[in-house]
């Protein structure tokens, strides 16, 4: 907690420079999207502009990099996965933004036919991601989804956010509504701190699970509020040592959380 403390409280100073590109100290810099391209218009593809500010803050040399996402801009982002095969441990990524995904299933860039995420974070060994954005899945129209109207609407819709084998992230402050699918998701991952997150998707919306947390361990989630249309939280296959604390539910749903195969350590306070 100390260290991410010291990390909210860099990216402020970094933000008060007002020196987006400049380096505060040997340790410090801010890489803002902006400057890599994006619009923010909620209309224009800022996904390339995305993946350009992250390769540079992933190949930064100083202790302390943050890719800053600026408030009061939308940014529209087709699916993206940012690697944290990086050379800090310390890595920053402020949102303060809106980010949305495509709201027409049919102009979203998949693989083929499958598109089973959106944002993902894959490979990290300390990651912090806060800020007070808000990340909109637009999923509303995959929803009602069937495979007669699209070869998308078959099987398993996109997650909205993934953090993937990593270790040591930390997530708070965010807002995440209307997924196709899960919200977030926590695989293969360790010493995952989810904190002060709202989470929100219609009554009526089909397996928009708040939290699904697969194959990981040390997962601490405090202070979350969900209001999703089915579980707001699920497990699945080995879960090991799980901190849950004041979860609020944000309106009735349809499921509580659903406990599969094995889980050990489960504690909700």
């Amino acid at each position: 907690m100390k260290n991410f403390l010291l990390h909210v409280l860099v990216w402020a100073l970094c933000v008060l420079s007002n020196q987006s590109h400049g380096i505060l100290t040997d340790s410090v810099k801010v890489y803002n999207v902006v400057d890599y391209g994006a619009v923010g218009d909620g209309l224009a593809d800022d996904t390339q502009a995305f993946s350009d500010a992250w390769n540079a803050t992933c190949q930064s040399s100083v202790s302390f990099p943050t890719m800053y996402v600026p408030q009061g801009m939308t940014f529209l982002l087709q699916p993206l996965t940012f690697n944290g095969s990086c050379k800090s441990r310390n890595i920053t990524v402020q949102i303060d933004a809106n980010i949305i995904a495509p709201s027409d299933p049919l102009a979203w860039r998949c693989l083929g036919n499958e598109c089973h995420r959106w944002i993902t974070f894959l490979n990290f060994n300390g990651l912090f991601i806060s800020g007070s954005g808000t990340i909109n899945g637009q999923g509303t129209n995959w929803w009602g989804l069937s495979c007669q109207q699209n070869k998308r609407g078959c099987g398993k819709k996109p997650t909205g956010f993934v953090i993937e084998n990593s270790n040591n992230v930390h997530i708070d402050g965010l807002t995440f509504v209307d997924s196709p699918q899960m919200h977030i998701a926590f695989e293969r991952s360790t010493w995952v701190h989810a904190t002060s997150l709202t989470i929100q998707a219609s009554k009526d919306s089909p397996n928009t699970d708040g939290i699904h947390i697969q194959n990981s361990q040390n997962i601490i989630i405090d202070n979350i509020r969900i209001g999703t249309g089915i579980s707001f939280m699920e497990y699945s296959f080995f879960i090991c040592f799980i901190i849950v604390t004041t979860v609020f539910q944000l309106r009735m749903v349809h499921h509580t959380s659903t406990l599969a195969r094995s889980i050990v350590g489960l504690v909700m306070e």
